[in-house]
């Protein structure tokens, strides 16, 4: 039974609004919805940027809500982790003429190939050294067609209010700053000072520290960033914008933060969206309870409007276009999953997006209802399996289009995240993997990997029948699901299952290793058994004495697979059970394979697809078997086992990573 607080939450988050959406889905997009192609690059623009390390940047911009035209300067003060560094090298886009630069208060000249800035030094600065770099520059960006550009100056089509915002993700913040663009250099702090006219505010990072009157009628807003920030997180947006803020309490704790919204000065604004931005404080102290405390929770979390189809992350102030509860669930979740650890490369934003897009799963289930949030993982699998293959691991991280693929990186990691819940199948389990990545990786950068051996190091290497490296290998580097044929039947007391299975693109999985939940329904009553599928035909036998009437696979919709066929075959009985079925894994391995259920003296022989032989052996009597895979090349193999007591051979397939 939920608590009333829970029951009033969930009446106003559903609460409808009076505004179209769809108008401001009209205007380009932001997180939690598809992103496009923009650039295409992986990393740092220049190699030579990794050369030092960013400790802090202040920025001390010009702006206003009717243009992207700014001018101002950036200062970054950085140590040198190159043995020597010749020359300071940064990214900015050529829409802006550089004034002035100044290095350790000598001033130098610049030279420029596409973003890229180059300043000799008059020596090179030695390993070690700190140094600080003032950039003085002016112009405007043009925004493109694309999805989004780093700076946008547009109108809200249902508010009329004009608003200049920042955009940087993923590799986009040269378009309004001077930046290096690393996602694993944190920028250890920053100031971010806006200077605009005295009737708009700027909203920013961290915690306002003053507004300070410019003339007769600027302003100059100051906010201050201390904890860790990746570059792309960094923003500003400006606006005439109504500060509607309060303070939020942590439950079992004294302590309370601000909960701040920059809201369109709009008279209807407001109160088309108060109830939501007021449950606010209730997600963060949800979620807090699942992930560990709001890391920011010294500073601030809250909204900035912008005429955007979503919502981008920005890190203590998200720039939204909206606010409904899925929306603002997904956005306040990559305030752990993508702002406290951020993703260490594009390749892995799955850490960034699979997570926030399973965090309104979550929230769905705790304030709206359990079906509601089934509805929304279903949906979320259907999507993933319009089409047969593609990984959560992105193997081009250059386009942007394929990063932010809704169907892979969202869906799919979502889809990833429900089955992990499942596969450990106790929640104190799966929460504390949350907790403990949060803590173990908390400022700092991560990849799928740094994730999955978190989960090791809590729930074990083998959970439950699963092989956690087989599990992420499967379902984060590999293409496809299983698809089953399934057919049942009942004589006495004995229930007779068969899983026929196949996969959507074999040549990457032909065999996946699943746990799957079978409902077994009668008009008695029904009863649930889990079992460990990790065989193209496997059989099961269980003792139940009540009427069967029907099979039902996957009850609580836990997994991605699509059932192609059901039925209950009458001839379907214990003389159809096989011996106990060879079972091999990890399947792909890297340093060997494991088969168990062997038939005593079988031989076993790895032999290329060619039928060239690699190995043999021989089970000497014994049930289970290592298989050597070291040494082998990456690619598909044989293994024939040979039955000495029945002269029949079988064939297996073997991957080796």
């Amino acid at each position: 039974m939920r608590s009333l607080i829970t029951t009033i939450l969930s009446v106003l988050l559903i609460a409808s609004v009076t505004v179209s959406h769809a108008q401001e889905n009209a205007v380009k997009g932001g997180c939690s919805r598809t992103k496009s192609k923009h650039s295409q690059r992986t990393s740092v623009a220049d190699p030579r940027e990794d050369d030092y390390d960013v400790k802090y940047v202040k920025l001390n911009l010009n702006m206003t809500n009717m243009s992207t035209t700014l001018s101002g300067g950036v200062t970054t003060t950085a140590k040198v982790v190159a043995t020597a560094m010749p020359a300071y090298i940064f990214e900015l886009d050529t829409a802006y003429t550089i004034d002035l630069v100044v290095i350790n208060g000598i001033h130098y000249g610049v030279t420029t190939t596409g973003s890229v800035r180059k300043v000799v030094l008059s020596s090179p600065l030695p390993e070690g050294a700190m140094f600080t770099a003032q950039v003085f520059y002016n112009g405007t960006f043009i925004p493109g067609e694309s999805f989004f550009s780093g700076i946008s100056s547009v109108q809200s089509p249902s508010w009329g209010s004009w608003v200049t915002y920042t955009l940087s993700e993923a590799y986009d913040a040269s378009q309004w700053w001077p930046c290096k663009q690393s996602l694993t250099d944190k920028i250890d702090s920053a100031d971010i000072w806006i200077t605009v006219p005295d009737s708009l505010k700027a909203g920013s990072n961290g915690l306002l520290q003053a507004v300070v009157p410019i003339g007769a009628d600027r302003k100059l807003y100051q906010w201050k960033e201390r904890y860790p920030i990746d570059y792309y997180l960094i923003s500003a947006a400006v606006g005439p914008y109504i500060d509607y803020s309060y303070y939020m309490h942590f439950t079992g704790s004294t302590d309370s933060m601000l909960v701040q919204n920059y809201i369109y000065n709009n008279p209807g604004t407001l109160p088309a969206f108060q109830s939501v931005i007021d449950s606010t404080a209730l997600l963060i102290d949800y979620f807090s309870t699942l992930y560990g405390r709001y890391p920011f929770w010294q500073e601030k979390y809250g909204h900035c409007m912008a005429p955007i189809g979503g919502g981008m992350e920005h890190q203590t102030m998200t720039t939204l276009g909206y606010f409904e509860g899925p929306l603002v669930a997904h956005e306040l979740g990559h305030q752990w999953f993508g702002d406290n650890v951020t993703c260490g490369t594009w390749a892995d934003i799955f850490v960034n997006e699979g997570f926030a897009s399973y965090t309104e799963d979550l929230f769905m289930d705790h304030f709206y209802s359990h079906t509601r949030m089934i509805n929304d993982i279903v949906s979320k699998q259907n999507d993933v399996k319009s089409e047969d293959s593609g990984t959560i691991y992105v193997d081009d991280p250059a386009d942007q289009l394929r990063v932010f693929d809704s169907r892979l990186t969202y869906h799919k990691g979502a889809s990833m995240l429900h089955m992990l819940r499942f596969v450990i199948n106790d929640d104190s389990t799966f929460f504390r993997v949350c907790k403990t990545y949060q803590a173990t990786m908390k400022n700092s950068t991560a990849t799928i990997m740094d994730f999955k051996n978190v989960v090791q190091g809590i729930a074990g290497t083998s959970v439950n029948g699963i092989d956690i490296d087989t599990f992420f290998n499967q379902w984060a580097y590999r293409h496809g699901y299983p698809i089953y044929d399934i057919t049942w039947n009942k004589v006495g007391d004995q229930v007779y299952v068969n899983l026929e299975q196949s996969a959507t693109v074999p040549s990457s999985v032909s065999v996946f290793t699943i746990p799957m939940e079978l409902r077994f329904h009668s008009t008695a009553g029904d009863t649930i058994v889990r079992v460990v599928n990790n065989l193209s035909s496997q059989q099961f036998q269980f003792t139940w004495s009540k009427n069967m009437t029907s099979l039902i696979v996957d009850p609580n919709r836990w997994l991605l697979y699509k059932l192609n066929s059901q039925s209950r075959d009458t001839l379907l009985s214990a003389a159809h059970l096989s011996v106990p079925q060879i079972i091999i894994y990890p399947n792909p391995a890297n340093a060997q394979w494991h088969a168990e259920n062997v038939p005593a003296n079988s031989t076993l022989t790895i032999t290329e697809i060619t039928g060239r032989v690699l190995w043999t052996g021989n089970s000497q009597g014994r049930t289970q078997v290592n298989i050597p895979a070291q040494g082998l090349s990456a690619g598909i193999y044989l293994l024939r086992i040979g039955d000495a007591n029945n002269g029949s051979e079988t064939v297996y397939k073997l991957q080796k990573e």
